[in-house]
């Protein structure tokens, strides 16, 4: 609910519509109706767990689970454990109503904002001034900031609330700038440029009216590192395209690593960054063009440029752009960037290059069979550039564990490595991440820079995992496969990926409960003739892939009645009950209700929102009769009160 309001205010803040305040207030309003009516249910709950606390039990499995939690906290009184059990019972019990009632949970889920409301990455050219984006800038006073905040392209920064920044129009001394060549005091050429004899247009030539600029040319006083982000719902594309223009200041006698930087970056919905460019105020770099001030001084620049980042891996997911940029470490020397295009460029020849893996997410590779492993994807080199290096990298927890210096195949814009599952380890376990790097000789009047592109990963989550791995298959067969539960564990628990199919004998070892032998696997089981556990034995087989987890179930839990609803389990037991009928159902005029093997000394009738009808106390008895030929069609509820005080209820059908 907190994403949703903050995606909401962002929304009233930014868009001065009447049409979207009044599609908001629709769907708030929406909201709201759906809030009441989980209310409601929050009652049928309450009255359903009432109803059916004494008719039924945990399983055998929870009530021990409980009783070893509580056993590694301290030692605990009877009146303790029975708390613990009444709580998880009505636990049980609520999910028992849902699965019962499934059209219900929809009154606990936040409706989608509409599609017209919604971000998706596309017109981020500032046409429509700065919707959709926030802004903030980190000042970061010298000398009081020291040193320590300064990582070049990892430095942090994330939005607070002291840091928040509105942008003004056209005027260059603040933080950030709307560039609007339809306000008063716009410039067409960035003045410090101009000052400097070079006129490089602050507004891309085809990108209309309007774009953004991050921080101003000042300098001194305090290292401004400002930022730019806007979060998408949906990208719908990809790859994100944009256009942009540097100004940065260099002193020659600082190092690279304290020098003001650009970078851009997509984060997807858990802040794992996708793709990235970071450019550092650098003369050798080819991108830039050199003004010498001074001899401690020199404005570097770029005209207006179009690079790419590939977002494949969140394709349909939600992600955020950020762009920052940041003055020198010790503040005297500026950074600023004009942005526009955002998604609306479309980079045939990115500048900068671009490299991107195809998305690759492998479960347990055969490391028995040794089974290589391809990891593709593709290229482009920057402008003027020729390809020098590419090396595949493997990690796990941010540690290299292996290196691949060349790809297998290498062609004018992809690549494809072959990875040997060998190089994970013997016995490999976890989470592993790919890691290309590639690097490109680019031939300037500089001379020859060196430019490296990194692709961090392939997709969201690990490329590769070795969590619950087993072999695919296995076929069982009499004599030489035959066995008991007294066999070893190897041998008693068999488990497998996609099948088992068994033609074996199962005989019987002993008499102990939950010893059983257990088969399961992740698609089928398949018993075929020569099968047999002979009687005595104890076996079970069910659907489960490789989770080393063999629980023989020796009693029947309670069954699904939504048949396609495999996602939840009901840890009760039902308690066997006499019960009671209603005859005829459905009617129309007279029931006969009739209590089986036992009596009852109340009924009572309420429509199926829980509105009483009728209600008649009688002497305990085990059959009475309702005339219910006034009521009016529909479904109705029977509740019957036992003579030692349990409640049994049955839907009747009035037609």
């Amino acid at each position: 609910m907190f994403k949703l309001y903050k995606i909401v205010f962002i929304w009233c803040m930014l868009l001065n519509s009447a049409t979207i305040f009044g599609q908001l207030n629709e769907y708030l309003d929406a909201e709201n109706k759906r809030i009441v009516l989980s209310q409601k249910t929050e009652v049928e709950i309450e009255k359903f767990v009432n109803d059916n606390f004494n008719n039924y039990k945990l399983s055998h499995e929870i009530n021990d689970e409980i009783i070893q939690h509580l056993r590694q906290d301290e030692e605990f009184t009877n009146e303790e454990l029975k708390k613990a059990i009444k709580k998880e019972k009505i636990y049980e019990l609520r999910k028992l109503f849902f699965l019962n009632n499934p059209i219900e949970k929809n009154k606990y889920l936040a409706n989608p904002l509409p599609t017209t409301l919604s971000q998706q990455c596309v017109n981020g050219d500032f046409e429509n001034n700065t919707a959709g984006y926030t802004f903030w800038s980190d000042a970061h006073p010298q000398p009081s900031s020291g040193s320590a905040f300064f990582l070049s392209c990892a430095t942090p920064t994330s939005l607070n609330a002291t840091n928040v920044v509105t942008p003004t129009t056209n005027n260059f001394n603040s933080t950030i700038t709307l560039i609007d060549n339809t306000s008063p005091g716009f410039q067409q050429f960035d003045p410090v440029l101009a000052g400097l004899g070079v006129n490089i247009p602050t507004l891309f030539a085809s990108g209309g009216n309007k774009c953004i600029k991050l921080n101003n040319e000042a300098g001194m006083g305090s290292s401004d590192q400002t930022t730019v982000s806007r979060y998408f719902p949906n990208i719908n594309d990809s790859t994100i395209d944009f256009n942009f223009s540097l100004v940065m200041d260099n002193k020659p006698a600082h190092g690279q690593d304290i020098q003001p930087f650009f970078r851009v970056r997509v984060l997807d919905q858990f802040n794992n960054v996708v793709d990235e460019i970071c450019i550092i105020a650098n003369p050798d770099n080819c991108l830039f063009s050199a003004i010498i001030v001074s001899n401690n001084r020199r404005v570097l620049y770029t005209d207006w440029i179009c690079a790419r980042l590939n977002v494949g891996e969140i394709l349909n997911q939600p992600g955020t752009i950020e762009f920052t940029v940041s003055d020198c470490q010790p503040s005297a020397h500026f950074g600023t960037v004009y942005i526009d295009n955002i998604c609306s460029a479309t980079c045939v020849s990115p500048e900068l290059g671009s490299l991107n893996m195809n998305p690759t997410n492998i479960n347990c590779p055969d490391i028995i069979n040794n089974v290589p492993i391809q990891v593709c994807g593709t290229y482009q080199s920057p402008i003027n550039a020729t390809l020098n290096t590419i090396t595949l990298d493997i990690l796990q927890n941010n540690v290299v564990i292996g290196t691949i210096n060349a790809p297998t195949q290498l062609t004018a814009n992809t690549f494809c490595f072959s990875v040997l599952p060998s190089i994970f380890g013997a016995t490999p376990t976890g989470d592993f991440e790919f890691d290309i790097h590639a690097s490109f000789n680019v031939n300037c009047s500089a001379g020859t820079f060196i430019y490296d592109i990194y692709d961090h990963s392939a997709n969201v989550g690990p490329d590769v995992t070795f969590i619950n791995c087993c072999i695919p298959t296995l076929t069982l067969t009499s004599p030489n496969d035959n066995h008991n539960n007294l066999a070893p564990i190897i041998i008693s628990k068999r488990e497998r990926s996609d099948w088992i199919k068994a033609s074996n004998i199962i005989s019987v070892g002993d008499n102990a409960l939950s010893n059983g032998v257990v088969y399961h696997a992740g698609n089928f089981v398949e018993l075929n003739p020569g099968f047999e556990a002979v009687f005595g034995s104890q076996f079970a087989a069910y659907p489960e892939s490789c989770t080393a987890n063999y629980v023989y179930r020796n009693s029947v839990e309670i069954s699904n009645p939504i048949a396609n609803d495999q996602t939840t389990s009901i840890n009760l037991i039902k308690i066997a009950s006499m019960g009671f009928s209603i005859i005829p159902n459905p009617s129309s005029s007279i029931i006969d209700v009739i209590m089986k093997d036992s009596n009852f000394n109340k009924v009572s009738i309420t429509t199926i929102d829980g509105k009483i009808v009728d209600t008649k106390s009688v002497e305990n008895t085990d059959k009475t009769q309702i005339d219910v030929s006034r009521y009016a069609n529909g479904i109705y509820i029977i509740n019957v009160t036992s003579e030692d005080g349990q409640l049994f209820t049955k839907k009747l059908i009035k037609n």
